[in-house]
């Protein structure tokens, strides 16, 4: 340990730093400046940018051995305050670019630098420095965030007010279809919208900081899980298990449609008898740090029989798969459409055919945010879980069997919420700190980093198409077939419902009388599926705009003009018949 002295925003503050802490950790959790956010952890996002002696650095990557005695230290917190606010501020707050507001203290920060730096810069060159000094933002398209910072510029040269930046409300006092500014933006570009980690910061004494102990294999049958070790390891309060979850231990997928093959109860909150994919929590250690929590996990042993992994549907319908959950196939939802009259004769007398096979791959969502939450007992005993969900009536039905408490005894709150992208309409961390907290009757906090984030919660699901096409010798088409999979990892939660979406997607917008279609849902042990923004479309107009400009191209038309003569009109309807 070492005695430091550091002037941070101004004032000189002496105190004693662990030399191989970062310096976020260090603003964070020993003077709760919660304005600097730790998105990636490895200075990619930018998300913990901050000032020091003049330069911008990524403070989540410079370790306090690094920072100079008496270095001057600038965070957003003094940078202005909401009754004072800098022109960036103001600036960010008139173009929206403060969204869901991660980001936000990251690139102020950094714009700062620029413009301490650079007081006409191009919009190239905020672009660059952006680029250069790794800001990254997945809301706005960076549009507004370089028109934040011209805007800005012209303010601190003298051109502009910056309260001329804000749009005020007329006489009438509309403000619908105008630049009023969100209600939350203050507080988002002052560093004061406390995120669900900062949340964890300000939890009371006795609160235990929790670790999971994650797969690492994608398929195997769980033998044994020993976790004396690490019960010995310091600070450590439990090691939950599986035998500590009071109800079903699963998370329903409240399934869609009587057809599916399954019962919805397919993924558990902590393995017990096997691991469906990388990732899956078996256990969760409680302990008085983050620290000793995660050194605690390492020391838990699970004992494996390691089994065949299908990491994509093709794999997992081959006629030698096992059952991935067994006594549900693997293929455990079929979707089929008909619309108008039979494609064959149709395709059969077509002036023009074109077929082809499509893949639209995983993608994860990427958000700057890492998963995080809390929970704790509330004053009426009820067991109160804040998170980054956008679906709490909905989680809420998800995992109060699989805990094993009664409804009216379950509270969730959405914190803050540093982007989802839809990944947080399927629960995430929400049963294992509800869990945990049952275990223990504490409070307890869960901060996933990056690695964890990305591992552990779902992901766009990919998509397999077939899909063919017959057109007149006008290019009207005439017919299609379709024949699409979805690879929708191993937990089953609308993964039905994704499957349904390809058959009203595939050839949408365009006017085509007659389909015959087929889709299915696949079981396998990648990563689980959950939505992404657009659900469903990816997959599906991914197959058809491209099969159009393969059309156009057999017929030697414009692309745009053969999309014109297809385009829906007064009274088409779509590929699943509505108008």
């Amino acid at each position: 340990m070492q005695k430091r002295i550091l002037k941070i925003n101004g004032v000189e503050r002496t105190f004693i730093a662990n030399p191989d802490k970062t310096l976020a950790s260090v603003l964070r959790e020993q003077f709760l400046l919660t304005g600097c956010k730790i998105g990636c952890g490895t200075g990619q996002c930018g998300a913990c940018s901050v000032i020091m002696d003049g330069k911008v650095v990524r403070s989540c990557i410079v370790k306090m051995n690094r920072v100079p005695d008496k270095a001057e230290i600038l965070t957003i917190e003094g940078l202005g305050t909401p009754e004072d606010l800098h022109p960036l501020q103001v600036s960010w707050i008139a173009h929206g670019a403060a969204q869901c507001g991660f980001c936000t203290t990251g690139f102020i920060m950094s714009s700062k630098a620029l413009l301490d730096e650079n007081k006409s810069p191009t919009r190239e060159q905020v672009r660059d420095w952006f680029h250069k000094n790794r800001n990254a933002c997945r809301c706005t398209g960076y549009k507004p965030l370089v028109d934040a910072v011209m805007d800005a510029a012209s303010v601190m040269r003298g051109e502009k007010k910056k309260e001329d930046l804000l749009f005020k409300p007329g006489a009438d006092g509309k403000i619908i279809g105008t630049y009023f500014q969100r209600p939350s933006a203050v507080a988002k570009v002052t560093g004061t919208w406390d995120f669900g980690a900062d949340g964890a910061l300000q939890m009371p004494e006795g609160t235990l900081r929790l670790a999971l102990v994650q797969a690492e294999v994608s398929h195997a049958l769980i033998k044994n899980i020993d976790t004396s070790e690490a019960e010995k390891m310091p600070g450590v309060f439990k090691v939950v298990t599986h035998k500590d979850v009071k109800g079903k231990n699963a998370i329903t997928g409240l399934i869609t449609f009587p057809t599916n093959k399954g019962d919805g109860w397919d993924r558990p909150i902590l393995c017990k008898d096997k691991v469906f994919q990388y990732g899956d929590a078996i256990a969760i250690v409680c302990a008085d740090t983050e620290a000793n929590a995660q050194a605690a996990a390492k020391k838990v042993k699970v004992d494996l029989e390691v089994l065949p992994a299908y990491m994509s549907a093709p794999a997992a319908m081959a006629p030698d798969a096992i059952e991935i959950h067994p006594g549900t196939p693997n293929v455990y939802y079929e979707q089929g459409i008909v619309k108008g009259a039979d494609t064959k004769p149709l395709m059969e007398k077509a002036t023009y055919t074109v077929e082809d096979d499509f893949y639209c791959s995983r993608q994860p969502h990427l958000t700057i945010e890492p998963d995080c939450g809390y929970a704790y007992f509330d004053e009426e005993g009820r067991l109160t879980i804040h998170s980054k969900s956008i679906g709490i009536f909905l989680h809420h039905a998800m995992i109060c069997p699989g805990l094993g408490i009664e409804p009216d005894k379950l509270r969730l709150v959405q914190n803050p919420t540093g982007g989802t992208f839809g990944y947080k309409f399927s629960p995430t961390m929400e049963a294992l700190l509800g869990v945990a907290c049952m275990a223990t009757c504490r409070p307890v906090s869960l901060v996933y980093s990056m690695y964890q984030h990305i591992t552990y919660t779902g992901k766009r699901s990919p998509g397999f198409v077939n899909l063919k096409y017959g057109a007149d010798k006008d290019g009207k088409i005439v017919a299609m077939e379709s024949d699409w999979v979805i690879d929708h990892g191993p937990y089953s939660e609308f993964g039905d419902l994704l499957t349904l979406r390809q058959a009203q997607f595939i050839g949408a917008g365009y006017d085509i009388a007659n389909i015959r279609g087929k889709g299915q849902t696949v079981c396998t042990n990648h990563a689980w599926g959950s939505a992404f923004r657009a659900y469903g479309s990816p997959q599906s107009f991914l197959a058809s705009e491209i099969l159009i400009d393969e059309l156009a191209e057999k017929m030697g038309v414009d692309p745009f003009e053969l999309r014109y003569k297809n385009l829906y009109r007064p009274g088409a309807t779509t590929p699943n018949g509505c108008e």
